[in-house]
C-alpha cells in the first residue's frame, strides 16, 4: 500500500511541478538573469536534459560557472528549473532519500516538494527566504537524492533520422515539438533541423506518429471519419482515409517525399492529434 501511495504521489507531483513544455517556456525565468524570459534558442545540455537561459550572454556565463562544480553559483537555479521544465521528477524526500508521505508538502519556488516526515519538512519550513528554502532543497546532494531524470515512454527502436534516413535516432538528440519531441542521429543533424523547422514538418509530423506520439482521428485529407478497409502504408505508417477517393489521391501520388507531404503536411492537424 505504501508503494503505491508513493507511486500515486510522484505522478500527483509531476503534474504539479510540469510547466508548458519547452517549446514555449511560459512562465519560465533565465536561470542567470532571473527577471527575463528563458528561450529555447538559449539552452546548455545539463544533467540529460537542458536549462535555458534569455540570451547566448547568459549561456556562456553558466558554461563557465559549472566548470567550478562546487562551487558553482547557478546549479541550484538549473536544478529547480529542471524540475519546473518537467525533465525531472521527484522520487524521494530530498535529505533522506526515503519515501514521501503525500500529506507532508510544501512549495519551493514554483515547485512543490514532498517530504519523508514533519522533521524534514520542518528544515525548510524554518526558513524564512525563498532563496534560502531552495539553496536547501534544490542544491546538487539533496537534488540527487529527491530528484531523477523522467524516463520517456517513446519508443525510439528502428526509428531512423529525418535528415539521415539511413540512421537511427538517438534519444538524446531531440528537440521538442508539439508538445512532444522529434529525436535525430546526432547534434549536427539537430542544428540543421532547428535553422529551418518549417521546411521539415512533415517529416516531424510523421515521425510523431511513428513514435506513437500522435494518433490518426480523422482523414488526412477531408479531415472526416475514416474506413477502416480505405487504408494505406504511408512512410511506415498505416494510413485510414475516409474514401477510396482520398485514398486513392494518395496513392496516386508516386514521388515518397510528396506522397509524405498530403498526409504529414498542412492537413497533419485535421487528422492527428496527441496520445
Amino acid at each position: 500500500m505504501l508503494l503505491k501511495a508513493v507511486l500515486s504521489f510522484s505522478v500527483a507531483l509531476a503534474a504539479l511541478t510540469l510547466a508548458p513544455q519547452p517549446e514555449d517556456l511560459t512562465g519560465i525565468k533565465c536561470v542567470i538573469n532571473g527577471k527575463k524570459a528563458a528561450s529555447t534558442e538559449s539552452s546548455v545540455d545539463y544533467k540529460k536534459g537542458k536549462v535555458y537561459f534569455c540570451c547566448d550572454h547568459c549561456v556562456e556565463s553558466f558554461k563557465e560557472d559549472v566548470k567550478l562544480k562546487e562551487e558553482a553559483k547557478f546549479a541550484v537555479k538549473a536544478n529547480h528549473q529542471l524540475v519546473l521544465t518537467g525533465q525531472y521528477t521527484q522520487t524521494g524526500c530530498p535529505f533522506s532519500g526515503g519515501s514521501i508521505d503525500e500529506k507532508i508538502t510544501t512549495s519551493v519556488g514554483a515547485a512543490k516538494v514532498g517530504f519523508c516526515c514533519k522533521g524534514c519538512l520542518k528544515k525548510v519550513d524554518d526558513l524564512k527566504s525563498a532563496k534560502e528554502k531552495a539553496n536547501l532543497v534544490f542544491a546538487d546532494a539533496a537534488f540527487k537524492k529527491g530528484f531523477q531524470l523522467k524516463k520517456s515512454d517513446v519508443e525510439l527502436t528502428d526509428v531512423k533520422c529525418m535528415m539521415m534516413p539511413r540512421k537511427n535516432v538517438v534519444a538524446k538528440h531531440a528537440v521538442e515539438y508539439k508538445s512532444g519531441k522529434v529525436f535525430f542521429c546526432c547534434g549536427g543533424c539537430v542544428k540543421r533541423y532547428s535553422k529551418d523547422k518549417k521546411k521539415y514538418a512533415a517529416q516531424a509530423n510523421q515521425q510523431l506518429v511513428v513514435t506513437g506520439q500522435y494518433k490518426q482521428v480523422g482523414c488526412p485529407i477531408s479531415g472526416g471519419d475514416v474506413d477502416d478497409d480505405q487504408a494505406s502504408k504511408v512512410g511506415g505508417v498505416t494510413v485510414k482515409f475516409c474514401c477510396d477517393k482520398c485514398k486513392g489521391k494518395v496513392d496516386s501520388t508516386a514521388d515518397k517525399a510528396k506522397k509524405a507531404e498530403l498526409v504529414f503536411g498542412k492537413r497533419f492537424d485535421k487528422a492527428f492529434e496527441k496520445q
